[in-house]
């Protein structure tokens, strides 16, 4: 037996604009998911970022999928599924609910796709908080700030599915191997860290950890350093406001010019162009209060 469920406007969380817009965001530790046998239709778009623990997602006439910490569960309006933990095991999760003609465009266009239920996107931390801001600000019926959160979100969702690798993940997808994330979250941890002092920490040679870790992630240990890196640069400007030669010094860059050099290869844009995109009426000392607030949640 199905269970559907119809997602309405959440009385402590509801950003609507005419593209699209989020009716319900949290974060649940310890979740026992949705049953396996009486399967959900939501009715709308959700993600569902899993934080701790294991288990897996499973969508109506499909077979399962393994899934672990960093695993981003891509949940579709009409289609069945369950997820959750293998019994006895664990499971932590952020979950956002969404719907709108921007997602539906989308998904028209191949982006979306229940061909790509499950991607991936590491340092769990780093992207976690980027997520659980998506549930602050409620009973704010500011339509700019509603359109903010709804741009917020097509953010995230497009980094994922660019740093995810490409395909359908099969029922014996195999997780990343523990020395990977662990390495990641180090990186994630102390972006100053030297890579050489990582693989030792992964009981690998540089060489050895540099070349198995490509093959898995499908980048460098040195991208995906910049990476950190160049979002935690876009936080920076947004939440403190500092020049370029402040962020190359926070952030361990040689000079001004080689910062805005790679803040440009991985954004597409200088930081210059990334400020004046800034919506007009968002404030340094707001966006401070939010990180604030969604790292005590």
């Amino acid at each position: 037996m199905e269970e559907r469920l119809r997602t309405g406007p959440d009385r402590l969380n509801r950003h609507e604009t005419l593209l699209g817009k989020i009716s319900m965001a949290g974060c649940i530790r310890g979740s026992a998911g949705v049953s396996f046998t009486s399967m959900r239709i939501l009715g709308s778009y959700a993600l569902v970022y899993l934080t701790d623990g294991s288990g897996r997602y499973q969508m109506r006439g499909q077979p399962p999928l393994r899934c672990r910490a960093g695993d981003l569960l891509v949940i579709f309006p009409e289609i069945a599924h369950g997820y959750g933990p293998e019994a006895g095991g664990r499971w932590s999760e952020i979950y956002v609910v969404f719907e709108g003609e921007v997602f539906d465009l989308w998904r028209r266009l191949g982006i979306l796709t229940p061909e790509r239920p499950l991607l991936r996107l590491l340092p769990v931390g780093h992207h976690a908080k980027s997520l659980r801001q998506l549930a602050i600000g409620r009973g704010d019926d500011d339509p700019a700030r509603q359109l903010d959160r709804v741009c917020k979100l097509q953010s995230f969702l497009a980094l994922a599915l660019a740093r995810s690798p490409g395909g359908k993940r099969g029922p014996e997808a195999a997780a990343w191997p523990e020395w990977v994330t662990a390495s990641a979250e180090r990186m994630e941890a102390d972006v100053t860290a030297p890579l050489e002092a990582i693989a030792r920490g992964a009981g690998l040679s540089y060489e050895s950890f540099r070349k198995k870790f490509r093959a898995i992630t499908g980048v460098s240990p040195a991208r995906y350093r910049s990476r950190i890196l160049i979002d935690l640069a876009r936080k920076m400007i947004y939440e403190e406001r500092l020049s370029n030669k402040e962020l190359a010094d926070r952030l361990g860059f040689c000079d001004e010019f080689h910062f805005s050099r790679r803040f440009r290869e991985s954004t597409g844009a200088t930081p210059g162009e990334f400020r004046r995109s800034l919506p007009k009426g968002a404030q340094p000392e707001d966006a401070i209060r939010m990180r604030r607030m969604a790292d005590a949640k």
